[in-house]
């Protein structure tokens, strides 16, 4: 491998540690290969989440002008009407993310506790999610219980024999 300059130009003026940054992956620094496989591993739970609830909101239109982020009244109220095939549906989101997620991140570094470190993180997005948004007692308990289970089957998967 050849040695890369360390610092390199960016187009809008600026200077990047791309280089740099390059070399410690390549070089296979494990504090570094388990910090981007856990970055990695919730942004990919994020986007799978977002993916599945957008099925979700097809499958189960939410109430006409309802805006979650600026009248969380109103949302809490479309949250209480909600059928229980679309909760389920969002608890089915919630852990085939934190499933795929701790999997990749698990995959990545090659030891089920990174997976374990993303089922963690997607869990406090859950629960700041139900304390914000009142759900009914079911969805609150499965929906603390999935997360930490999802993420070992993930992380398991992903390392066999670890």
């Amino acid at each position: 491998m050849t040695d890369a300059p360390a610092v390199v130009d960016c187009a809008h003026g600026g200077t990047l540690c791309a280089a740099l940054v390059t070399q410690l992956i390549h070089r296979e620094s494990p504090m570094v290969r388990a910090l981007l496989a856990v970055i990695a591993g919730i942004a990919v739970s994020a986007l799978t989440i977002g993916l599945l609830e957008s099925i979700s909101h097809a499958m189960y239109p939410p109430p006409e002008g309802l805006d979650p982020y600026g009248d969380p009244e109103g949302f809490a109220v479309a949250v209480k009407q909600m059928p229980t095939g679309a909760l389920a549906v969002v608890l089915l989101a919630w852990a085939m993310g934190t499933f795929i997620g701790a999997w990749l991140a698990a995959r990545i570094v090659g030891r089920p506790f990174y997976g374990l470190l993303v089922g963690g993180v997607m869990m406090l997005g859950g629960v700041s999610n139900i304390v914000t948004v009142p759900h009914p007692w079911w969805f609150t308990v499965i929906g603390i219980l999935l997360f930490l289970p999802s993420a070992y089957a993930g992380a398991r998967l992903a390392t066999p024999g670890s």
